[in-house]
């Protein structure tokens, strides 16, 4: 039998096309590895929280800070370890506990091949110190000579007293008085974030938040760079190739913004490869489910990094027996035993159970509907006002939290307004202190005893608008203390005005399940230090 050349043509057409469009496919992959021709090694990692920027001077949400750290180194960073890795900085050292050396590393440079230089460290802390710049990162500078309480230099010059340059990649910054070296790695190590002076030095301080580069940051120190990011649903960056401690051996990481239940689905698919514990729970119903897929690793061991807190707002609920009622009546035992399986643990101070600073004097408040209801009695409270219950969505078990949280205030006499935002907007919101409670996790340091943020009078992450001078001046004198018995004492007088204000009692933690898929050969989740060697991450080729 034979064939004329039209048909041996179209046959040969048709092969030809089908063949195109399977290289087609296999190169176009999204979130396939491997180096098949010019196949892409790409990681996605799940998230539920959209970063609300990439400014690193001015972050309040988890995700923004760790995207700025993907782009603009720390100093150090805490790995999960409870030890501080080199980022940036070499080594920070010191003699007297008051004057620390920072050596950068001299290889670090910027995407656009300028070199990182102590110029780019003190212009950045010059920006953030700025009264002009409204800085939430300012608060942790506070501790520098020459900075007021809020972090800010009102000196009326440019120069600060306590910041030094030695050479092109030495410094020193010279603190109030004495405070332990890891204090130290913890607030200024881990919050200086340097920007590139040479490219926003022409930019007027209060006009710098505008900043095309501001708003769409081009360059990076780090190891990768930005490359789009599309609101709400991903963030793409594309591998810095000449990051100074090696080129990344991925071309591509992207986090991918989703609600929980399509982290569980993305996880079996293998359309993302791990979860960001901190950023992209998996819903905990699905726990058992992913644990039994034979594509992933899972682990949920560890220190957890994140308290979800109930920022009351003070101003709009001030009387302290009515805060105090609003704790008694959350049944937190439900939430860890019935919601949560027992994977998490109760909690009101803002401190872990691990942390070596916990006041362990102080029990959490019990669940007491009857003492709530005595509590708003003496208040007298109005049963006909209702609180406007702000609840950010994209977490499930946060929201199922709220949701039982709602019947328990209702339950006790008090209405509730439950209000749902996307998180972005929900912080937007809360920033702006329109709501009466609202339900956010906050991160946590364990080797750091300082919870200025949440409890100090102006700083960034006091929603609830707390404001109580011995509180201010505890947490003051405690970022100056190096005798660990004063730092207990100091810490334990917090907790225990902390207990009787209640102005954020935190609800519960819960014990985060990370997965990653077996096809990444390096890199996994972890609540501390989880991106420190993303430049290491790789995944194996088909």
């Amino acid at each position: 039998m034979t064939m004329n050349k039209g048909i041996k043509s179209k046959i040969l057409i048709s092969f030809v096309c089908i063949f195109a469009l399977v290289l087609s496919a296999c190169g176009s992959s999204g979130g396939s590895s491997g180096s098949l021709g010019n196949e892409k090694k790409i990681i996605n990692v799940g998230m539920m929280n959209a970063p609300s920027g990439f400014n690193p001077l001015e972050w309040t949400d988890v995700a923004q800070e760790v995207s700025c750290g993907l782009l603009f180194q720390d100093l150090v960073e805490l790995d999960d370890d409870m030890t501080y890795k080199p980022m940036l900085a070499d080594s920070i050292t010191t003699k007297d506990n008051k004057t620390f050396t920072i050596k950068l590393n001299s290889k670090a440079k910027w995407s656009d091949g300028k070199p990182v230089t102590v110029d780019d460290e003190t212009y950045t802390i010059g920006l953030i110190s700025n009264p002009k710049v409204p800085s939430t990162v300012a608060s942790n500078f506070n501790i520098i000579e020459g900075l007021d309480d809020s972090g800010k230099n009102t000196s009326g010059s440019t120069d600060i007293s306590g910041v030094k340059k030695i050479d092109d990649h030495t410094m020193t910054i010279t603190t109030k008085a004495p405070m332990e070296l890891t204090l130290f790695e913890d607030t200024i190590g881990t919050k200086l974030k340097a920007l590139p002076k040479h490219i926003l030095q022409s930019t007027a301080p209060d006009k710098i938040y505008q900043s095309a580069f501001i708003q769409n940051p081009t360059v990076s120190d780090g190891p990768f760079k930005l490359e789009k990011y599309v609101k709400d649903q991903y963030v793409q960056f594309a591998a810095n190739k000449d990051y100074f401690k090696g080129t990344p051996k991925l071309d591509e990481l992207i986090f991918k913004i989703m609600p929980g239940a399509n982290i569980t689905a993305q996880l079996q698919s293998g359309e993302i490869d791990m979860n960001d514990p901190n950023l992209g729970q998996i819903p905990f119903e699905d726990y058992g489910k992913v644990k039994a897929m034979s594509n992933l690793k899972t682990d949920s061991s560890g220190v957890q990094s994140t308290i979800q807190t109930l920022m009351i707002n003070v101003q709009t609920v001030p009387d302290p027996k009515v805060r105090k009622a609003i704790s008694y009546a959350i049944n937190r035992n439900m939430i860890i035993s019935s919601l949560l399986k027992g994977e998490g643990q109760i909690i009101e101070l803002p401190y872990l159970k691990e942390s070596k600073f916990v006041n362990k004097d102080l029990k959490p408040t019990a669940y007491d509907p009857a003492k709530a209801k005595a509590l708003l009695k003496e208040a007298g409270w109005d049963p006909n006002k209702a609180i406007n219950f702000d609840i950010p969505t994209g977490n499930k078990v946060r929201e199922q939290v709220a949701d039982i949280i709602t019947q328990n205030l209702q339950s006790v006499g008090i209405k509730v307004n439950p209000q749902k935002y996307d998180f972005v907007t929900s912080l937007a919101t809360a920033k702006k202190h329109n709501f009466d409670i609202y339900l956010v996790g906050i991160p946590v340091y364990p080797m750091n005893p300082d919870v200025s943020a949440i409890l100090k009078t102006g700083q960034g992450l006091n929603l609830s608008q707390y404001s109580n001078a011995e509180m201010d001046s505890l947490l003051s004198k405690g970022l100056n203390l190096t005798d660990s018995a004063q730092v207990k004492a100091n810490y334990d007088r917090v907790q225990e005005i902390f207990a009787q204000d209640l102005p954020c009692p935190s609800v519960y933690v819960q014990n985060q399940l990370k997965a990653v898929n077996k096809r990444v050969t390096y890199g996994k989740p972890k609540n501390y230090g989880m991106f420190i060697d993303v430049y290491k991450w790789d995944v194996q080729s088909k």
